[in-house]
């Protein structure tokens, strides 16, 4: 994009149409939102551990919060939360929503998969409905079907922890 000078705004292609940016530039925090957190730092921490990735997003006045959780669960011992959350303007439709959601879950799996031990579980939480009776619903075989090919285990309702109460937690604390 150009600015009013006529000169390109390289600042406007860090980010695609939707706000969207880059992994690489993606800022975790700790889950408290205390302090800044390096996503290498927290995969060393937690070689051994099962990862559990969600996001869930809340639209308020025209913008929308999208909130992805990266936890590393050690049986017996309990679990670790980096959070990353952005705004972004509001979706067109809810399963335009529903993917922006299972495509930054995807893109944290991506980046994390190579990281970790094969041995380590990880799992891919969907904030959508296995029942037809909910919008969400409708999505669910679509979305599942686009993690799962990507070789990832995928959770959706009420199996879903990881986007429904983690991530839509700290997405309604930032909305």
């Amino acid at each position: 994009m150009k600015s009013e000078e006529g000169k390109v705004d390289h600042k406007i292609h860090k980010k695609d149409q939707w706000g969207y940016s880059p992994f690489t530039e993606w800022k975790w925090k700790s889950y408290d939102n205390t302090e800044f957190v390096s996503i290498d730092e927290f995969i060393a921490d937690h070689k051994v551990d099962d990862i559990f990735i969600g996001t869930d997003s809340q639209t308020e006045k025209g913008k929308c919060t999208l909130t992805t959780a990266l936890i590393a669960y050690r049986w017996g011992t309990g679990g670790s939360i980096i959070i990353h959350t952005q705004r972004v303007p509001s979706f067109a439709s809810l399963r335009q929503k529903l993917v922006a959601e299972a495509m930054r879950s995807l893109e944290t799996a991506w980046y994390v998969n190579p990281k970790i031990s094969t041995e380590n579980v990880l799992v891919i939480h969907l904030d959508i409905n296995s029942n037809l009776k909910w919008q969400s619903g409708q999505y669910r075989d679509e979305l599942v079907g686009m993690i799962a090919a990507q070789g990832f285990l995928c959770k959706s309702k009420p199996d879903a922890w990881a986007a429904s109460s983690v991530s839509d937690r700290k997405c309604k604390h930032y909305a």
